[in-house]
């Protein structure tokens, strides 16, 4: 797929919608106890999509657009890597 096939429009308005979904889950997961489990699993699944397209489209197409929403889905990526790590070794340990 070259980045030509697919306009830059449709990939940032795609990796800008997988990051507000993820940000939403962010707050589903902190502010609903009983929606973790799924609030967790869309959130970790679109950071990680959303921050894979926008980082990979941005050094095809070389896109300043692309490059910051690359840049702004490292931080729902981050959180739910903290996510990750507290839940499988913080409180695996205890």
């Amino acid at each position: 797929m070259s980045s030509q096939t697919i306009s830059s429009e449709k990939i940032l308005r795609f990796a800008v919608t997988c990051i507000g979904v993820s940000c939403v889950a962010v707050v589903l997961f902190l502010g609903f106890h009983s929606l973790r489990g799924a609030a967790g699993g869309f959130g970790v699944m679109s950071s990680l999509i959303g921050s894979s397209v926008a980082g990979w489209f941005a050094i095809r197409a070389r896109d300043q657009r692309l490059i910051m929403a690359a840049l702004v889905s490292a931080l729902p990526l981050a959180f739910w890597v903290w996510v990750i790590y507290d839940i499988a070794h913080v409180n695996a340990a205890s």
